[in-house]
């Protein structure tokens, strides 16, 4: 819900249900986005608890969720110069919670839809429900399942968690946003997922496939492939299925920006 704050500044209201979204949610949601402070997280400006009301207060971002553009937009598609600022945000962003913070920060819910992007698509994460805080080294076991199918690293089923399921999502996403699909459609699942195929070219030698198979009537990709086929490669190191082998997202930044 969007409101005008007395300053006259558009800001978002995020009520949350006090049924679904527990008090241990919400207080993590609070404590974690009001501690962080990075262009590539959503600000959170101000909250409410009062009862079973909830309510979080974050600056307004004009263009909604990402999944909005790239699954649902048919305007038009975004322009690959857009694309790869988007991802290169949203490495940013996880980069400064992995590493930047006093305690690691793992947002554990990367998706299309916790990123919101502003006026000129400057991309920001959201949504830290599900956030989790540890030591720096410290890798830790949950007692439930978080986060999305389709975005899950396969060491969930282990239940021992790091900072690199992060980078496994983010690998999700970052093809989902370079071919503007979806990596697993529940109505076709019968179908090979976005992740599974391009791990299956990439193993066969077949890279250029990918984007002929993937990107049906993308001209845009199409005219930098060169560009294209290099994130392709990185997108498919950050989902490798060792945690280990997957990079740091700082990392994945510095390749994004060379």
């Amino acid at each position: 819900v969007l409101f005008r704050s007395q300053d006259r500044t558009l800001v978002a209201v995020k009520r949350l249900d006090g049924f679904r979204q527990g008090k241990k949610e919400f207080l993590t949601e609070v404590k974690t986005t009001g501690s962080v402070h990075h262009f590539n997280l959503v600000k959170l400006i101000g909250f409410c608890a009062e009862k079973e009301q909830r309510l979080l207060v974050y600056e307004y971002m004009s263009n909604g969720s990402l999944d909005k553009w790239i699954f649902e937009n048919n305007e038009g598609s975004l322009d690959w110069g857009t694309r790869k600022k988007i991802i290169l945000h949203i490495a940013k962003g996880l980069s400064y919670l992995h590493e930047d913070c006093k305690s690691k920060i793992v947002h554990l819910d990367i998706k299309p839809q916790n990123i919101l992007l502003d006026d000129v698509f400057n991309a920001k994460l959201a949504d830290f429900g599900m956030a989790k805080l540890a030591d720096k080294e410290e890798s830790f076991v949950m007692s439930q399942l978080r986060g999305t199918r389709g975005y899950l690293a396969p060491e969930w089923l282990g239940r021992k968690i790091t900072e690199k399921v992060d980078v496994y999502s983010y690998g999700v996403v970052m093809l989902e946003v370079m071919f503007q699909r979806r990596n697993f459609n529940v109505r076709q699942q019968e179908h090979p997922t976005l992740v599974k195929i391009v791990e299956e070219k990439l193993n066969a030698n077949q890279l250029s496939d990918v984007i002929e198979e993937c990107c049906g009537n993308d001209e845009e990709m199409r005219n930098n492939v060169g560009e294209a086929e290099k994130m392709i490669k990185l997108a498919n190191w950050c989902l490798q299925k060792d945690p280990i082998r997957r990079p740091s997202m700082s990392l994945v930044v510095r390749f994004l920006d060379s």
